[in-house]
């Protein structure tokens, strides 16, 4: 009886995962953990960590941002999709001045 009572407790633990996981994504951002409800059912984006993401992922995940925009969270999409975006401006004007602190010091 003890193995028939542990077995059931197991199945619905394992049936509300699997229910939160259709319905629910569990998103970690710069502003900590998030559960939002999803637009669409389904196994797509159950997890996602959106703090390095850039423009371009969220082009990948249509679903999640929709859900996000839905739940009232589109300003994370923003946030991380400005994370890159002017990280190669400032990358290449760093490297510009190193060059030339080279050249200065080669000439003395």
């Amino acid at each position: 009886m003890r193995r028939i009572l542990s077995a059931l407790i197991f199945m619905l633990i394992g049936a509300g995962g699997m229910y939160a996981a259709f319905e629910y994504h569990v998103i970690q951002s710069k502003e900590g953990w998030l559960l939002i409800h999803k637009s669409q059912a389904g196994l797509h984006d159950a997890y996602v960590d959106i703090r390095e993401w850039r423009a371009a992922t969220w082009k990948e995940h249509p679903r999640l941002a929709q859900s996000l925009i839905d739940n009232g969270k589109g300003n994370l999409i923003i946030q991380s999709a400005s994370n890159g975006l002017l990280d190669g401006v400032f990358q290449r004007s760093n490297k510009k001045r190193s060059a030339e602190k080279e050249e200065n010091s080669v000439k003395l």
